[in-house]
């Protein structure tokens, strides 16, 4: 009877152990996920912002204004300077 009490009592303090580790890496998992979740929500708003500034970055008169600016570069006049390409369809159909 004696060692069937102290059996009882050993696989008792084996699961109250068991059980207080499962809540602890429970715990420290749930810490871990809501941190990956800020994170992923930080990451987010920073993409947000770049897409916007990209956005600002590429508009055409921004570019226009760098390429007069800072390249000295100019319109094309329309006499004679602009010469259009056409593709020949027939050769296609």
């Amino acid at each position: 009877m004696i060692r069937l009490n102290i059996f009882l009592f050993v696989m008792l303090m084996i699961c109250g152990l068991s059980i207080v580790t499962a809540r602890h890496e429970a715990r420290k998992l749930f810490m871990e996920q809501e941190r990956e979740q800020r994170l992923t929500e930080q990451l987010g708003n920073e993409w947000s912002q770049l897409q916007l500034e990209q956005s600002t970055l590429a508009t055409s008169a921004r570019i226009e204004k760098i390429a007069r600016e800072e390249l000295d570069m100019v319109a094309p006049s329309l006499s004679g300077n602009v010469l259009a390409i056409r593709p020949d369809y027939d050769e296609y159909n």
